[in-house]
C-alpha cells in the first residue's frame, strides 16, 4: 500500500481501524493491540500474534507551542499478562501503528513514538501505563562542565555573539573562557578595546598577550558556527539525539544566544520562537519541528464541510487584538560596561554607547483605522544583525495589522494536521481560511482542532 492509498484509507471514516503498540521492556518487546489481530502467515514474523487487550489508545495531542499531550495506555488484564507487573517498561519506547484489520504487518504506518514513563497502577483486571512528554527530553539542561576557577557553569555560546562575558581559568597565566562549544571566532576586549590574544578556539578560550589593569573589564566577541535559526535547531536535535524533521523551515538570518547559567534545549527553542514567530513541537515520529507561523495564501490545504464537523463544537477560544507598533530587540550584549576605554569614547560614541546598554531596538509603528486600542508590542530576540531585524520587525507588523482569533472545532477527519491551511465552512467563519495550531485525537476517529485565523 503506498502513501496516496493510506490517506485515502483514513479518509474513510466507516473503515474498520486497527491500533498496534509495540512496547519495548528491558527484556524485549510485548505486542498489544485494540482489536484481534494476527500478521498474515506471509509476512513470516516471529511472533505475528498482537494481544487484544489494549483498551484505550496513546492519545497525541500536537501543538505548536512545544508541548504534546500523551494519555495513558490502559490493557485489560483477565490474568493473562498480570505477569507483565514484573517487566522494566520506563525509559523504553512505545511505538504505536494503524492499519486495517486484514492487512499485511507492513502495511500498517507508525504515527508515535514515545517514552514509557513505567506501570503507573493495577487495578480490577487493568493495568496501567503512563507516557512521557516527548518534549520533555528537551528541558534537560546542556551540561557545559565547571570552569576551572570559581565553580560556576562553563559558558553556552551558540551562533554569534556581539559581546558576552569571559571568565579567568588560570592564576598563572591570563587564560580567559569564552564558551563551552568550539569556536570560529573570537575577539577578546578590555573596556571595550580589542587587545592582542592567542586564541584556543577548539577550548572557547583566548591567552591575553598582556596583564589587564585592575579597571579593566574582559569581555569578548564569540562567534560560534551554528549562526543561522536552521543550524541552531541541528544542534540542539543532535545534542538530545532525535531529528530535525524535514518539515522544518527558518528564515536564513543571523543569530546568537549566550548563558553564563544552566540553559536547556527548550530554553534556546522558546527564544527561537519569540525571535522568528514561529512554533515548535516534536512530532509523532520523534522528531524536532520548527516553523515560522505565517498567514495562509491561495487555497486552503484542507477545506471542512459542515457534516465533517461535530455539530454544535465551533467555539471561539482567544482574541489578540492588532499591534499599532513592534519593538524588536536585538544584539543582545551580555556583558555590559559601566566604563569604556577612552579611545572608543573619541573615536565610536556609537559604539560606547551600545557597550553601556543591554539591547539594541529596531521600532515601526501602522496606523489601524477602527482599532483605537490595537497595542504596541516589544519582542526580545536572538537576531544580531540590523537588516535581519527590519526585516522581520515589517513581516510581523504586516501579520499583525488585524485581530487575530483562535477558534475551537472538532471533526470526524482524522487527518488534519497542525500548520496546514484550513477552511471551515461554517458560520461565522466559513469564508475565512486559518491555520491549525493544535490537533487532540479523540475517541471515535475525532479531532479537536486549534485555529488560528
Amino acid at each position: 500500500m503506498n502513501d496516496q492509498q493510506y490517506r485515502q484509507w483514513l479518509d474513510q471514516p466507516n473503515e474498520q481501524r486497527v491500533m498496534l503498540l509495540e512496547l519495548q521492556h528491558a527484556g524485549g518487546v510485548v505486542q498489544v493491540a485494540d482489536q484481534p489481530y494476527i500478521a498474515p502467515i506471509a509476512d513470516h514474523l516471529d511472533d505475528p500474534v498482537y494481544e487484544d487487550v489494549l483498551i484505550e489508545a496513546v492519545g497525541i495531542s500536537t501543538r505548536i507551542d512545544g508541548l504534546i499531550e500523551f494519555g495513558d495506555i490502559r490493557l485489560r488484564d483477565d490474568g493473562g499478562i498480570t505477569h507483565w507487573l514484573g517487566y522494566q517498561f520506563r525509559g523504553y519506547p512505545v511505538r504505536a501503528y494503524l492499519g486495517g484489520m486484514h492487512w499485511s504487518r507492513a502495511d500498517f504506518r507508525l504515527i508515535a513514538v514515545a517514552t514509557n514513563e513505567g506501570i503507573r497502577s493495577w487495578e480490577r483486571g487493568e493495568l496501567v501505563c503512563s507516557i512521557m512528554d516527548a518534549s520533555s527530553k528537551l528541558d534537560e539542561p546542556i551540561d557545559t562542565g565547571t570552569l576551572e576557577l570559581g565553580g560556576n557553569p562553563v559558558p553556552f555560546v551558540l551562533g554569534r555573539c556581539f559581546n558576552v562575558p569571559a571568565y579567568r581559568i588560570s592564576t598563572q597565566a591570563d587564560t580567559y573562557r569564552v564558551s563551552y562549544l568550539p569556536l570560529a571566532s573570537v575577539q577578546p576586549r578590555d573596556n571595550g578595546n580589542a587587545v592582542p590574544h592567542a586564541k584556543d578556539l577548539a577550548n572557547g578560550a583566548v591567552t591575553l598577550d598582556n596583564h589587564p589593569g585592575n579597571a579593566s573589564t574582559i569581555t569578548a566577541a564569540a562567534h560560534e558556527s551554528h549562526d543561522t535559526p536552521m543550524a541552531m535547531v541541528a544542534w540542539i536535535a543532535a545534542h538530545y539525539g532525535i531529528e530535525v524533521s524535514p518539515a522544518t523551515a527558518l528564515p536564513d538570518v543571523t543569530v546568537g544566544i549566550q548563558s553564563s547559567s544552566a540553559i536547556s534545549g527548550a530554553q534556546i527553542l522558546e527564544q527561537l520562537r519569540d525571535t522568528l514567530g514561529a512554533g515548535w513541537m516534536i512530532d509523532a515520529l520523534d522528531r524536532l519541528d520548527v516553523r515560522v507561523l505565517t498567514a495562509p495564501t491561495g487555497e486552503p490545504d484542507i477545506t471542512l464541510a459542515p457534516d465533517d464537523i461535530v455539530d454544535g463544537t465551533l467555539e471561539l477560544d482567544t482574541v489578540e487584538p492588532p499591534w499599532s507598533a513592534l519593538t524588536l530587540r536585538w544584539g543582545r550584549n551580555d556583558a555590559e560596561l559601566r566604563g569604556v576605554a577612552a579611545t572608543i569614547d573619541d573615536t565610536d560614541p556609537a559604539l560606547a554607547a551600545r557597550y553601556q546598554r543591554a539591547w539594541s531596538e529596531s521600532t515601526d509603528s501602522q496606523a489601524l483605522d477602527g482599532h483605537p486600542l490595537a497595542t504596541p508590542v516589544t519582542r526580545d530576540t536572538l537576531l544580531q544583525v540590523e537588516n535581519d531585524v527590519a526585516a522581520e520587525r515589517d513581516r510581523r507588523l504586516a501579520y499583525h495589522a488585524e485581530r487575530r482569533e483562535r477558534w475551537r472545532v472538532t471533526t470526524y477527519v482524522p487527518t488534519v494536521t497542525v500548520y496546514q491551511s484550513i477552511r471551515v465552512g461554517l458560520a461565522p467563519i466559513a469564508e475565512r481560511v486559518g491555520r491549525v495550531t493544535a490537533v487532540r485525537p479523540q475517541v471515535g476517529g475525532k479531532a479537536e482542532l486549534e485555529i488560528l485565523l
